[in-house]
Formats: structure tokens, C-alpha cells, sequence
């Protein structure tokens, strides 16, 4: 991330449509953390990650 200048990924369960029923190949969340929920938000920084479950 340093290396290319990025300070923050920010990985949303949601496609660019928001489509009800996410297509399999925008289901980032469970490669990049384990987390096997049904929705949330995953942001990632140089020093910190934090998940933000959605919770109905």
C-alpha cells in the first residue's frame, strides 16, 4: 500500500448496481478478512482494519 501510495482500501459487500443478490465475483469481504456474514463493511489502513457488520 505504501509502495503505490494508497492509505485506505475500503471494501464494501455492495455492487456498482446494489443489487439485491451480489454476484459472486464482488464477494471481496470473505477473501480479504474470513468474515462469512451475509453483508458489512471492511476498511483496511496502514496501521488498523476494521469490520462493520450489517446487522438487520
Amino acid at each position: 500500500m505504501k509502495a503505490d501510495n494508497v492509505h485506505a482500501y475500503i471494501i464494501p459487500s455492495a455492487d456498482p448496481h446494489i443489487s439485491e443478490y451480489l454476484p459472486k465475483h464482488y464477494k471481496c469481504i470473505p477473501l480479504a478478512s474470513g468474515f462469512k456474514g451475509s453483508a458489512g463493511t471492511l476498511v483496511i489502513t496502514h496501521d488498523h482494519a476494521g469490520l462493520w457488520p450489517l446487522v438487520l
